[in-house]
């Protein structure tokens, strides 16, 4: 079956009528939130581990913070983290920001441009979940083979 193709498009394009386009713009509203709100988490979270790096290096806490592992890599970890869930977000509102300024413009090239980075986004959440998903099989097995080795 073949798709129906509006009167005005030609072989290669695709027809976007009000309706989707409307649901394209708010989207885009959504993914700024989004955005916003990932931007703001990657600053807490390299405030927070700031806050954990000089919680570790009140004299009173210095040695049990020593024996919990609160030490420099503790802030290491978080911008870490931090920068890694940055991007994302960085992406998102690329993409939010552009589909927006496409849809209102009607603007076939900006509305191109935000799909770009909606597939950016895509691939890289896919590969952060991938290696997400190998750390977390790595732990499983450094803990399993380590529980066995305790109770030999």
């Amino acid at each position: 079956m073949k798709p129906e193709r509006h009167s005005e498009t030609g072989p290669d394009e695709l027809y976007l009528d009000v309706r989707m386009l409307n649901n394209l713009h708010e989207v885009a509203k959504w993914g700024k939130v989004l955005a916003i709100l990932g931007f703001v988490l990657s600053a807490f979270t390299l405030l927070f581990g700031m806050f954990m790096q000089g919680f570790a290096k009140a004299p009173a806490l210095e040695e049990s913070a020593a024996n919990v592992g609160l030490s420099g890599f503790t802030v290491v970890v978080y911008a870490f983290v931090a920068l890694v869930y940055f991007f994302p977000s960085l992406y998102l509102f690329s993409f939010s920001s552009r589909m927006q300024q496409g849809v209102q413009e009607r603007n076939r090239q900006q509305v191109q441009r935000a799909i770009t980075k909606l597939k950016i986004l895509f691939k890289f959440l896919a590969i952060m979940m991938g290696l997400f998903l190998l750390l977390f099989g790595a732990s499983l097995v450094m803990l399993v083979t380590g529980v066995s080795e305790l109770q030999v």
